[in-house]
Order: structure tokens, then sequence, then C-alpha cells
């Protein structure tokens, strides 16, 4: 039996509960940033592409979309007991 890495586990969950958003086309990818610490210690991120625009710069950015975007990637996730990174998919 293998061992599954805590940052595996987090990807694993994230893609169950992001699955809905991935056949929709709103979320593009998942990811796990997983930093060393001192000590040993490790904590990892989430990271999520989107496929709508969330940088304000851009002539594309619509804020209701983005909001609205976030706030479902939010409700999916639930307490997923890790920072989330939401961003564009270039």
């Amino acid at each position: 039996m293998s061992q599954v890495s805590a940052a595996q586990e987090l990807q694993i969950k994230a893609q169950a509960c992001l699955a809905s958003l991935v056949e929709e086309k709103l979320v593009t990818r998942v990811s796990v940033l997983s930093t060393l610490l001192g000590g040993g210690k490790t904590t990892e991120r989430l990271l999520v592409r989107i496929s709508v625009e969330t940088h304000k710069t851009s002539p594309d950015f619509d804020q209701t979309a983005a909001d609205k975007a976030k706030n479902r990637i939010k409700q999916a996730l639930g307490e997923i007991g890790c920072d989330v990174f939401i961003e564009t998919d270039r």
C-alpha cells in the first residue's frame, strides 16, 4: 500500500470538491504548492486557476463575474484547511 503525502491528499480532496466546476470549464487547473518551513515542517497552499479574468487592469475584467466565480469556488471547497489562491489561467 502506498503512502499519500499531505499535498497529494489535499489535491485529491480539492479536485473532488471542484469536479462540477471543472466540468463547467470554470476551473481549469488545481495545484498544491508545498513549502518547506524551518524545523522540517511543510505548509500547503491550494492554487486554483479559473477561466474568468481576475486582474483588475485587464480590459476583459468584469468585477461581478470574478466575484461570482470566486464565491462559487470558496463555497465548493468549504473548509479545505489551507490558504487558497485563485487566479486567471493564462
